[in-house]
This record gives C-alpha cells, sequence and structure tokens, in this order.
C-alpha cells in the first residue's frame, strides 16, 4: 500500500498555446474565481472538439477554448433530445447559461442549462484545433481523486469556488494493470487554517451551492460544525449531518449560512476523498 503522509494541497498550473497566443494562469490553493454577470446570458456558439478517453473541448470566437458540464437538455438541430454521447466532433452548438466561466485553462463552464446542435459540421472541420488540443492534453493520474468547485448565485455576483481537498483513500489500476491502495491522511478539516487549506465564502444570507466534481460520485455526504470549534479536533466532536439533494442531475447544497465549516465526504466506486470550506458573515 502507497501511503501519503500529508494532505494534499491542490496547486495547479494550467499553460494555454492557442488561438494567437500564450497565457500562463496559476490557480493556488482554495482561490476563489468569482466572475459578475447578468442572468440570462446570450448563448455562445461554438465548436466541439472531444479528445482523449472520455475528454472534450468547446471551441468559440466569444469565449475562447472551454470545457463544458454537459446539461440534461441537449438538442439536435431537428429539436429533438440527444445525449452527450450523440454529439459528433465538429458539430456547432449553441449554448445557453449563467454566463459563468471558471478562469482556469482551459475554461471550465459549469452553469450550462441548455445546449443546441446549430450545425453539423464536420471531424475534419475541428482537425484545425489539434495542435491546442495537444498543447492542454494530459493524461489524469488515476492515483488522485476527483477534484471539486462550488458554483453560487448572490444578488451581487456569480461565482465559482475552488475547493481544496484533503485526505482520501484510492484504489486505481496502473499502466500494468495491477491494483494499487493509496491512503492520503490529513489533520481533521476543524485543524484546516481559514483562507489556506480552508477557502472562505462570505454569506449574507443562505445561499443554494451547486458541488461539481471532476468526476461523477455514487454519493456524496456532508457535515458542518460551528466555526467556532476551529482548532478544537481533538475534542471528539460531533457534527451536524447535512442533506445533499441532486437537482436537475446535479449536487445541491441548500439552506448554506454563516458561520459553519463544512466538511464534504465523495464517494467513488474506487474510494473517498474529503474537502472542506467555512463560510464566514458579510461584515
Amino acid at each position: 500500500m502507497k501511503k501519503n503522509g500529508s494532505g494534499e494541497k491542490n496547486s495547479k498550473k494550467f499553460w494555454m498555446a492557442g488561438i494567437g497566443a500564450v497565457i500562463v494562469l496559476a490557480v493556488g490553493i482554495a482561490a476563489v474565481m468569482a466572475v459578475t454577470g447578468e442572468r440570462g446570458e446570450p448563448p455562445i456558439t461554438a465548436m466541439y472538439v472531444p479528445y482523449g478517453e472520455g475528454f472534450h473541448i468547446f471551441v468559440s470566437e466569444q469565449a475562447g477554448v472551454f470545457e463544458a458540464t454537459f446539461p440534461e437538455e441537449i438538442y439536435d438541430m431537428n429539436g429533438n433530445m440527444i445525449s452527450e454521447e450523440q454529439l459528433v466532433k465538429g458539430n456547432m452548438v449553441e449554448i445557453y447559461g449563467n454566463g459563468i466561466m471558471l478562469e482556469s485553462y482551459p475554461g471550465q463552464y459549469p452553469g450550462i442549462m441548455k445546449m443546441k446542435v446549430v450545425k453539423e459540421g464536420s471531424p475534419s472541420d475541428a482537425d484545425v484545433y489539434q495542435e491546442i488540443v495537444d498543447g492542454i492534453y494530459q493524461e489524469p493520474d488515476p492515483a488522485e481523486p476527483p477534484a471539486l468547485n462550488l458554483e453560487y448565485t448572490t444578488d451581487m455576483m456569480n461565482a465559482v469556488v475552488i475547493v481544496n481537498r484533503g485526505g482520501y483513500e484510492w484504489v486505481y489500476m496502473d499502466k500494468d494493470g495491477s491494483s494499487n491502495a493509496v491512503v492520503a491522511d490529513s489533520a481533521h478539516v476543524l485543524d484546516w487554517k481559514t483562507g489556506e487549506e480552508l477557502v472562505d465564502i462570505t454569506v449574507s444570507e443562505p445561499l443554494e451551492l451547486t458541488l461539481h466534481f471532476s468526476a461523477e460520485p455514487q454519493n456524496v455526504e456532508v457535515i458542518r460544525y460551528d466555526a467556532s470549534l476551529l482548532g478544537k479536533s481533538q475534542e471528539s466532536l460531533e457534527g451536524e449531518k447535512v442533506t445533499v439533494e441532486k437537482k436537475d442531475g446535479k449536487w445541491t447544497l441548500a439552506g448554506v449560512t454563516a458561520g459553519y465549516v463544512y466538511d464534504i465526504t465523495g464517494i467513488w466506486e474506487n474510494g473517498r476523498a474529503n474537502y472542506g470550506f467555512i463560510t464566514l458573515a458579510l461584515e
């Protein structure tokens, strides 16, 4: 068994090469990417470019290069509902969403409500973007559990938050087909430091958070603790279980209020991982 004695600090660098510019963007631990926007955003027209095993990008003159969370509503040119598997390389689609684009590279658009194919295109149309694909494609590390982003909307802004991952237990197959088990220890979420391992979200009224995992979990469990208990994990404290619901195919956490530390556990067939954040009152 492979064991990592310290909790993870998710720091990633995304290197961008494409469409006339080179941009370097570093995403730090528990960074908050907040983007203001209006509801009822006009659709984005983009080309669908699949690559690798189950990966894809969309390329748009309006929004550049980005990944998309597929909605339940995907339509063909005749208005018939289709699945994401029925999209074809080179399809031109209109994408309707809330306008929140996560500032990574490639960009990530989690808040999509509807897609519609407006032009069939052809695979050869997408071949011109092969250089971009080659620049961003990386085989996912099978030894690491999925990442987690939180999305929410207030009267002031739309926001996407990158949540830090703590300890996990994970089983994966290596290139030789051998099964490996990884255990990464981490301090209890109450011992994480606010603004460092523990991302903070400012709350003025109850929020509904959407949980976007990079791979769909089988189940999600959430426990919250009063924020006054920070640093007191050794006192065998019991937290309050919080209900997580699936709404329109997405994991949602309703009634999120200020003054709590939230401990999220994602559960997959091959393991589990913990994530955490704290809610602060608006001053």
